[in-house]
C-alpha cells in the first residue's frame, strides 16, 4: 500500500508535469501566433503599421504583389540589345524607381529598379569600352568604378533571390568545337513576383508627388532649399 506520504508526493509530480505541458502548449502558441503575424507581414505588407521613427520603416514596398510566370524567351539580337537606349529607357518608370513614402514622404528606391540601372550600366559600359569611352554622364563617375560597383551589387542580389529553377541541358560545341552540356535558359518558366504591379504602384506614388509639387513632370526631383 502507498503512505499518505507517497500519494502526494505522486500528485504532485503530475501537478507539476500537467503545469509544465500547460506552459509549453502556451509558449507554442504564443509562437504560432507569432510566426502568423510575420507570415501576414510577408503576405501582406500594406496591412502593417509603422511609427517611421528610427528603424521603424518597411524594409520592403508596402503593396501586395501578386506572383507572376515568366517564360525565358530571346525573339532576337536587337531586342533590348545593347545600343537600344530607348528600350533601355521604358524599362523604368517616371521616377526613376524612386517612391515617397511615410508621414514626411521620406524617399527610398525600388531594389529592383537598382537592379536594372545596374544592368543597364553594364550595358553602357561595355559599349563604352568598345568606343574607348570612360566617363559615366549618369553620375559622372567613372564607367570602371560604376561597372565595378554595379558587378558586386548584382552577383549578391543573385546570391540573395537564389532561383533554384531548373533549366535544360543540351548538348553543344564550345568555341574550340568541343561537345559538352550547355544550358540557354530559353523556354524555362520561372516564378516571379507581377513586376507590372510594381510599377504601376510606382507610377500611382509618382503622380502624388508631382502633385505636391516635389517632382517635375519628366522625374527631376525638387529640393526646397538646394
Amino acid at each position: 500500500m502507498h503512505s499518505s506520504a507517497e500519494s502526494t508526493t505522486i500528485w504532485a509530480v503530475i501537478s507539476l508535469a500537467l503545469a509544465l505541458l500547460g506552459a509549453l502548449q502556451t509558449l507554442d502558441l504564443g509562437a504560432k501566433w507569432k510566426n502568423a503575424a510575420r507570415l501576414e507581414k510577408l503576405a501582406y505588407p500594406e496591412r502593417v503599421q509603422y511609427s517611421w521613427q528610427g528603424k521603424d520603416k518597411p524594409q520592403e514596398l508596402p503593396v501586395h504583389i501578386p506572383q507572376a510566370a515568366m517564360n525565358i524567351e530571346w525573339p532576337d539580337d536587337e531586342l533590348y540589345g545593347i545600343y537600344q537606349d530607348e528600350e533601355w529607357a521604358s524599362i523604368f518608370p517616371k521616377s526613376n524607381g524612386w517612391v515617397a513614402l511615410g508621414p514626411e514622404r521620406e524617399l527610398f528606391v525600388v531594389s529592383m529598379f537598382h537592379q536594372m540601372h545596374c544592368l543597364d550600366a553594364l550595358r553602357y559600359g561595355y559599349a563604352a569600352a568598345k568606343h574607348g569611352y570612360l566617363q559615366y554622364p549618369g553620375n559622372g563617375t567613372g564607367v570602371e568604378h560604376h561597372v565595378n560597383h554595379c558587378l558586386v551589387y548584382l552577383r549578391e542580389i543573385i546570391l540573395c533571390g537564389a532561383d533554384t529553377t531548373l533549366e535544360y541541358g543540351e548538348l553543344a560545341k564550345d568555341a574550340t568545337g568541343k561537345v559538352m552540356h550547355g544550358a540557354s535558359g530559353l523556354d524555362v518558366m520561372h516564378k516571379c513576383k507581377d513586376w507590372t504591379a510594381i510599377r504601376a504602384s510606382l507610377d500611382e506614388n509618382f503622380e502624388g508627388r508631382l502633385a505636391r509639387g516635389e517632382v517635375t513632370p519628366d522625374g527631376q526631383e525638387i529640393l526646397q532649399g538646394y
